[in-house]
């Protein structure tokens, strides 16, 4: 099912405007989640790589642990809509329940629908240090983006989340209408990998808290950013052992959260 798309419900589509003239739009549609028969949140997605956006919103929701904990995962279409039925393992049905969450669909603030500080600011183990990656590997990660931003070609509204590797050349894009979307479609995918060599996160948005936790969840390391980040997610970032770097336009990488404490090769 993943990267599969529904008919004319497909990421972006052409639209005449009152004048006459064809632009390209954006899609988003509502994909409502229901766990082990019971509604859980109704997201606004673009409506392409969903098995791994259900994946990674799993991940970093806390639901689950692993891919193997979704026992079945299936998606059918209502109208404009899309349900995703998901059955998980026994051992993540109890705590889900304990935990669940008011969530209203958005594209926009990750922490709405939270009911209580505890979980929009949970106690997470700090990620292992890991070191910084180079300068070079850095700097040639803007030139590379148009190529993976295939869909943001045609309507120029869409976020995107990256996977590079050490060397920084890029492995695998996703892109969505929201920001966490885009990151939970890029950590499912690497989650499903194989094996997972070491490597940097990159986003084309502004960097919160919401990312910051999302990125421990899943245990990745270093996550880059194309704009700047709040004070909260550098707190957080800095707790959490987890590097955080901004990488300007036509300006030096600027070093926000560093695990290893060193300064970039």
């Amino acid at each position: 099912m993943d990267d599969a798309t529904f008919d004319n419900l497909a990421p972006s589509q052409v639209v005449s405007t009152l004048a006459g003239t064809e632009h390209t739009l954006a899609n988003e549609v509502p994909l409502a989640i229901t766990l082990n028969g019971v509604n859980h949140a109704v997201m606004m997605v673009s409506p392409y790589q969903l098995e791994a956006f259900m994946i990674g919103f799993l991940l970093t929701e806390g639901i689950i642990q692993h891919h193997r904990d979704i026992h079945d995962l299936e998606f059918t279409r209502q109208k404009n809509a899309i349900i995703a039925n998901a059955t998980l393992a026994n051992r993540c049905h109890q705590p889900w329940q304990e935990q669940r969450r008011n969530l209203s669909g958005r594209t926009g603030c990750g922490l709405c629908g939270i009911e209580s500080l505890q979980a929009a600011l949970p106690n997470l183990p700090p990620l292992p240090i890991s070191p910084l990656p180079s300068t070079e590997a850095l700097m040639g990660l803007r030139a590379q983006l148009p190529d993976w931003q295939k869909l943001n070609r045609n309507c120029g509204a869409l976020h995107a989340a990256f996977f590079a590797d050490k060397q920084g050349q890029i492995q695998h894009a996703s892109e969505d209408v929201g920001r966490h979307n885009a990151l939970d479609k890029l950590l499912g995918w690497r989650h499903r990998q194989p094996s997972q060599p070491e490597g940097m996160i990159l986003v084309t948005s502004r960097c919160s808290i919401e990312l910051i936790l999302k990125m421990v969840r899943t245990y990745n390391p270093t996550l880059i950013t194309l704009s700047a980040p709040t004070t909260l997610a550098v707190e957080q970032a800095r707790h959490y052992q987890l590097n955080l770097i901004h990488l300007p336009y036509q300006q030096q990488p600027r070093i926000y959260a560093a695990a290893a404490c060193k300064q970039l090769e």
